[in-house]
């Protein structure tokens, strides 16, 4: 490697450097696959430059600025430019660096490494030595073009690149700006786009008074500093420069400008393919028009089709040449309907209107073609081709067109074809066509409408009645009804009115009627009209039955009205609701009235067990709980456990103590005469006892009906004991039952045929039927019936022991000794109530 200074500036420095990767043998290098990066001068960073793009390193000459230390406040080196050793126009032969004299480098190379030299190049002089050595210079890239200046000029490049290697740009501007010389403002400006340096090129531009130059920088509005620079180029005609800039900020667009501009046609093809395909097209339209300017037809056709412009522009350009056979087959090859079409207009143009009409039917162009036809008086032919097509515009043209002709009735009927009903429906009244009506119900509104006025003119009311309805107008329809007197009409009308139909014409309607007597259409009008009071009152005097639909239109909003007049309405419209049977709408009605205890009592008369328990849990008051439970007892609560459940739930909601108390009396019972269950009716005797109690409150151990339940409870409790005995200790058994027969008030608590039957089956159990049939004979003398409280069969065995007959099932006394069930205790209270509500609504 080798070191230079120049000969004339001790601050330019040239310094060859070689990557460590040359320095390897060829093994070593195959034996490593990686190579270090190319070293800079003293770790400096090197100027961007094609030798950046290069995967591999090579062989350079750097040229530096060193500041000396008794003109800069610190000893710096820059790096001014980088020169590859090996000679591009020799075929990379190699060279070595000898000598640095600005605005010149140096190289030397061996004479038998020269090979087969070409041409020389201008810049490069070759001095032959004895030694077979060759001398090259190559010139330094701040002074190409100014190779020759003077010495002060030299001078001033010197200082103006080493200022712009710093970075300083103001002093580098300041070195050059005594210069006068116009090719060497144009040399910098070249040299700041080389650089970068924007800023400085702007200045340069001004100092050479290129103008056109200076408003395109000015003007280009590119964010990227490469895009800027490059339309800076391109006015330098630096136009490698520019590709290189615009490739490196990847604006393929102004790439594909730049080849446009150039005449690089393939190339701006190949960069819209690939990088640019939004300006594929618009690019293909282009080299179209480039290639009609120098009048490649073929070329520019297909370029224009490439383009999608070709049914304008292919036909265009043929025409323009004169070229008529050619646009003929042209337009006959393609298949596209648009270029038909203008063919078929260029046709129509020549007045060649038969082959115009072939080229329409073609492109199925319908229009133009109904038009043709028209202009040539072929009416039939229009006609067909209406009717073929079904095409609207073609439709409408020839209505037109028969119209102008006088032929009224077939240009109604083109007109309706075409969509163009107001058009037919204007004929049809100024002509008093007899399909007048049926175009009136085909249009809009507002021909409705006058259309009906036309019909109200010539005197056919009901017509006229039936389009102000369709049309919105049915206050009109309305006045015309009552006028005409058109009752049927009246009623269609009253059917399609709503709750935002004029007030005024509801209210019309429904006092019509009232006065014929049709009051439950009046209602719904009345309803709907908000003339609440008046539809109620309708509704009772003439018992006009009530629907859910009808209460509902009959229910004032919350906020409408006095509250108090509200709950009035809704209570009158209640109290017919009963009337009529619907108790579960008049439940409704007092709950939005307000009043939940008499709805409750009318939902309890439609007998909807889910409903009425359903609401007693809505609506959380204790009568209405109390109401609930009532109503639950008189149903076969006994045999359903929810029903029940909700029972005991409702009462203890209610916090009534003394109902409940009597149905968990109701519930011994039940486990006394349906199952002989003692040992669950003690418990439900106990319960009964606990809110009895609370039912009483204080002293109620004094209380007789405690005390009464208590003696219940005693008895029930003993005999249920005492079945147990039958096994352990039946002596004691038999003499407790023989106690309790013969006790007074037995009945209140154990059923007597109980007692019998338990001395009867254990009896008949020890085989002492003697015994058995004494204690059924006294079942028989007391007016007990046996089959309810001793088995059939075992009846049998006892009298068929005894030589005695069967005796017959009823007895003198009925159903004396309870042998039917209890009447479910509460269970007609629901009933009472609402009969007295009942008596006090009537």
């Amino acid at each position: 490697m080798s070191a230079a200074w120049d000969s004339y500036d001790s601050r330019l420095l040239s310094c060859e450097v070689m990557p460590q990767a040359l320095c390897y043998s060829a093994e070593e290098q195959g034996a490593s696959q990686t190579s270090p990066s190319s070293p800079t001068a003293f770790g400096l960073p090197r100027k961007p430059g094609k030798a950046e793009e290069l995967e591999e390193p090579t062989h350079c000459l750097l040229t530096l600025f060193v500041g000396s230390s008794d003109r800069d406040s610190s000893d710096r080196i820059l790096m001014q430019d980088s020169i590859p050793c090996a000679d591009v126009e020799k075929g990379g032969s190699p060279r070595m660096p000898v000598a640095v004299i600005v605005p010149h480098v140096y190289f030397a190379r061996q004479q038998g490494e020269l090979g087969s030299l070409s041409t020389q190049n201008p810049e490069t002089v070759n001095a032959e030595q004895e030694s077979g050595t060759s001398i090259s210079r190559t010139t330094l890239r701040d002074f190409v073009g100014l190779e020759n200046v003077d010495e002060s000029t030299r001078k001033a490049l010197l200082n103006f690149s080493y200022h712009l290697a710093g970075g300083n740009t103001d002093e580098a501007y300041k070195s050059v700006k005594s210069v006068q010389s116009g090719g060497v403002w144009e040399s910098l400006s070249k040299m700041c786009v080389k650089t970068g340096r924007l800023d400085i090129a702007q200045k340069c531009l001004g100092q050479m008074g290129h103008a056109r130059a200076a408003g395109a920088v000015r003007a280009c509005e590119e964010p990227e500093p490469e895009a800027q620079l490059a339309a800076l180029a391109v006015q330098l005609e630096m136009i490698d420069e520019a590709e290189m800039l615009l490739t490196k900020c990847e604006r393929w667009d102004l790439l594909n400008e730049l080849y446009q501009a150039c005449g690089a046609w393939d190339k701006a093809l190949e960069i819209a393919r690939k990088k640019d395909r939004v300006h594929l097209k618009p690019t293909h339209y282009a080299y179209a028009q480039h290639l009609e300017a120098i009048e490649e037809v073929q070329q520019a056709l297909a370029h224009f089709e490439e383009s999608g412009t070709y049914r304008t522009e292919s036909p265009r350009l043929l025409c323009s040449l004169g070229l008529t056979d050619d646009l003929e087959s042209y337009v006959e090859r393609s298949d596209d309907s648009q270029l038909h079409r203008w063919y078929a207009q260029y046709l129509e143009s020549k007045a060649n209107l038969p082959r115009a009409s072939e080229e329409y039917k073609k492109a199925q162009d319908w229009l133009s073609l109904c038009r043709v036809a028209c202009f040539n008086k072929d009416l039939d032919a229009a006609q067909r081709i209406c009717e073929d097509t079904q095409d609207q515009a073609a439709c409408y043209h020839l209505a037109r067109h028969l119209e102008a002709d006088g032929r009224i009735q077939e240009a109604i009927h083109h007109f309706q074809m075409a969509g163009r009903i107001a058009h037919a429906l204007r004929l049809a009244q100024e002509h008093n066509a007899r399909d007048l009506m049926s175009l009136a119900l085909a249009s809009d509104p507002p021909n409705m409408a006058q259309a009906a006025k036309r019909f109200e003119q010539r005197g056919e009311p009901s017509k006229a009645v039936i389009l102000y309805q369709k049309a919105g107008y049915q206050k009109r329809a309305l006045e015309l009804c009552f006028s005409a007197r058109l009752f049927d009409a009246l009623r269609k009308i009253s059917d399609d009115l709503n709750a935002d139909s004029d007030p005024e014409v509801l209210a019309k309607c429904a006092e019509f009627f009232m006065e014929h007597q049709q009051h439950d259409k009046a209602v719904h009008l009345l309803s709907m009209s908000k003339q609440y009071d008046k539809a109620v009152d309708l509704c009772i005097e003439h018992d006009v039955q009530i629907t859910e639909e009808m209460a509902e239109r009959m229910t004032p909003e919350k906020n409408s009205m006095d509250a108090n007049h509200r709950a009035d309405i809704l209570q009158r419209m209640a109290k017919l609701c009963k009337k009529q049977g619907s108790f579960q709408l008049a439940c409704k009605k007092l709950t939005q009235a307000g009043d939940k205890l008499k709805a409750m009592k009318a939902l309890l008369q439609s007998g909807d067990t889910e409903k009425i328990i359903f609401f007693a849990g809505t609506a959380r008051q204790p009568d209405i709980y109390v109401l609930a439970g009532n109503y639950l007892q008189s149903l076969d609560w006994h045999n359903d456990p929810d029903i029940m459940k909700n029972i005991i739930q409702f009462y203890s909601k209610a916090k009534a103590h003394d109902k409940l108390a009597t149905f968990y009396d109701a519930c011994a019972q039940v486990e006394i005469d349906e199952y002989r269950d003692y040992d669950k009716a003690w418990e439900a005797l106990r319960e009964s006892l606990k809110y009895l109690a609370k039912a009483v409150g204080a002293g109620a151990e004094n209380n007789p009906n405690v005390q009464n339940l208590q003696h219940r409870i005693g008895l029930v409790e003993r005999f249920a004991s005492i079945r147990k005995l039958s096994k352990s200790d039946p002596s004691e058994m038999v003499s407790v039952c023989e106690q309790m027969v013969d006790m007074p008030d037995i009945d209140s608590a154990v059923r007597i045929g109980d007692i019998f039957a338990q001395l009867v089956e254990y009896y008949a159990e020890t085989q002492n039927f003697a015994e058995a049939y004494r204690s059924v004979e006294r079942m028989r003398q007391k007016g007990i019936i046996l089959t309810p409280y001793v088995d059939y069969a075992l009846l049998q065995t006892i009298c068929q022991a005894v030589g005695q007959p069967v005796p017959p099932q009823d007895g003198p006394g009925g159903a004396s000794g309870r042998g039917g069930a209890a009447p479910p205790a509460g269970g007609g209270e629901a009933e009472d109530e609402i009969e007295e509500e009942d008596d006090v609504d009537n």
